[in-house]
């Protein structure tokens, strides 16, 4: 019996051992034991997208950018799934603005370490905005962060803001997608990603993957005290064949999906083996004309444009309905009462040919319209040139990689006609000083309107929320009227994964700001 009771401690000894070892992660170079892990940590998750073009995140431009510095960086103020700043996933565990929303003090985390092992401290952030606010630096939020007058750091772990004039959207402005905390030290931002985020870049290959590893020292943790990210890490292949990459998905090759492509949603959602995520946002596919040349810098025939298409065709013909339609501004419904909630405009096709008669074209009009080959803005641009060729409007579609449109030639922001995804932003402000006051960076339809520049200017800066409601409905009133835009519909935000993956929670901003931190395979 003694013998039999021996034998049974030593078996219960060893699986004890085992337990703690699967607890815990690898052993440190230096011998010492790795940290205690639970039961929701291990797996790599893969996923594919389109190719990044841009790796430093001063120059971030397009979607893939933004996703993949997501992964590797974090920011000052993080801003959650409802759309409210989050002090628990955020940099700064705490902030303060004064009265009049012209000096914001954010007090800094301790002990958060950049992947090379340097602390992050205030000269890390106050270096991260001034690079962002510098023109000779370039960034696309020179406009964005011209507002700050002065960054100043009284020690290691307080930041102070001061603006030239009130702010109250300013704890949304550190959550641009340009604003990941870049170490002050670094020398080569398109190549050293040294950032404080949940994941670190191993391995980058630009036209195949890039391969990211946990985070070791990561900052935060679940509620129970277990570290995140729980992940082991990240494998994202480059494709940009959308249908590849959905059988990719159904193919069990990738785990996980941003921004599918509506037209397989009902495929997706009859597969037991996938889930399909949503949540409605405020991204565009703006149908967009310069309004300083050709034919679109007469205001009628952006009318007659306007009053030619059908946006509710668009939206069931592209996308299959998942979105609401547009009314022609940047601002839509997910910004509650700041929208301008009026009918969408009616169709009608004989105005539309008057207003063309009127501006010269009474015998038809040629336009060329460059875009994306991605989904689903070539569906977008076959569905309004049939609209178009009944109000006598003939549409040449040119359609490019994504790449080349938003390469280094800009060509998005010269054609005379295009169409831009635009995603969305927490608030309604930034597309205005990106995109449309006179001069913006990314005012790709080049248009200048003094009294949209002056409303906008008011809105910025207007504390009073019923005020500022009604100033970002004058400006609404001014795009449906004379505005160099097209906004068919806003789309859904919709993700794709396996059923395997828990933790993914939908938000209604960007679909590259699903928090990846929480995300586990299920055992």
């Amino acid at each position: 019996m003694l013998k039999k009771a021996l034998v049974l401690l030593v078996l219960v000894l060893a699986v004890s051992m085992i337990l703690v070892s699967c607890a815990t992660d690898t052993p440190g170079e230096d011998g010492t034991p790795g940290e205690a892990l639970s039961e929701k940590h291990g797996g790599v998750l893969r996923s594919a997208y389109y190719a990044p073009t841009n790796m430093d995140p001063a120059f971030f431009g397009t979607v893939a950018d933004d996703w993949m510095g997501k992964q590797w960086g974090d920011f000052l103020v993080y801003i959650d799934e409802q759309n409210n700043p989050d002090p628990s996933r955020s940099l700064a565990e705490n902030w303060e603005g004064n009265e009049d929303a012209k000096v914001w003090t954010f007090n800094l985390r301790q002990g958060v370490l950049f992947h090379d092992g340097k602390e992050m401290t205030s000269r890390d952030v106050k270096f991260t905005f001034d690079r962002l606010r510098d023109p000779e630096v370039g960034a696309a939020t020179v406009t964005l962060y011209a507002n700050i007058a002065d960054i100043t750091t009284p020690d290691d772990y307080t930041v102070v803001f001061e603006l030239t004039e009130s702010n109250p959207d300013f704890l949304y402005d550190l959550f641009d997608y340009h604003a990941v905390i870049s170490d002050a030290d670094n020398e080569d931002f398109a190549t050293n990603w040294n950032g404080t985020g949940p994941f670190m870049i191993t391995s980058y290959s630009p036209e195949d993957r890039i391969i990211f590893e946990r985070n070791p020292n990561y900052w935060m943790s679940d509620d129970e005290g277990n570290p995140l990210p729980y992940l082991d890490g990240l494998e994202i292949i480059f494709l940009s064949d959308s249908s590849a990459q959905i059988e990719a998905l159904r193919g069990g090759q990738i785990d996980y999906l941003i921004y599918l492509p509506t037209e397989f949603i009902p495929l997706l959602e009859t597969d037991p083996n996938l889930v399909v995520l949503q949540a409605p946002s405020n991204t565009s596919y703006v149908l967009r004309m310069r309004s300083d040349e050709g034919p679109a810098a007469d205001v009628r025939v952006r009318q007659a444009l306007r009053l030619g298409t059908d946006r509710a065709a668009i939206l069931d013909g592209a996308v299959d309905g998942l979105g609401t339609t547009g009314r022609d501004t940047p601002i839509g419904p997910a910004y509650g009462d700041y929208h301008l909630a009026v009918p969408e405009l009616a169709r009608d096709v004989e105005a539309a040919k008057a207003l063309l008669a009127d501006a010269g074209y009474g015998d038809g009009l040629d336009i060329v319209i460059t875009t994306q080959e991605s989904s689903p803005v070539p569906a977008i641009a076959t569905i309004w040139k049939e609209q178009m060729a009944e109000i006598g409007v003939n549409v040449e579609i040119q359609l490019v990689p994504s790449d080349v449109y938003y390469g280094a030639e800009e060509m998005w922001l010269e054609v005379p006609f295009g169409i831009t995804d635009w995603g969305a932003r927490p608030n309604p402000q930034p597309y205005l000083d990106l995109a449309y006051v006179t001069g913006a960076q990314w005012n790709e339809s080049h248009w200048s309107d003094a009294e949209l520049d002056e409303l906008a200017a008011l809105a910025a800066k207007e504390m009073d929320h019923e005020e500022r409601v009604r100033l970002y409905h004058q400006i609404q009133e001014i795009f449906m009227e004379r505005g160099p835009v097209i906004i068919p519909f806003f789309i859904n935000n919709l993700w794709g994964a396996s059923a395997e993956v828990q933790g993914l929670e939908p938000t209604s901003i960007l679909g590259t700001a699903m928090d990846l931190r929480p995300v586990y395979f299920k055992r």
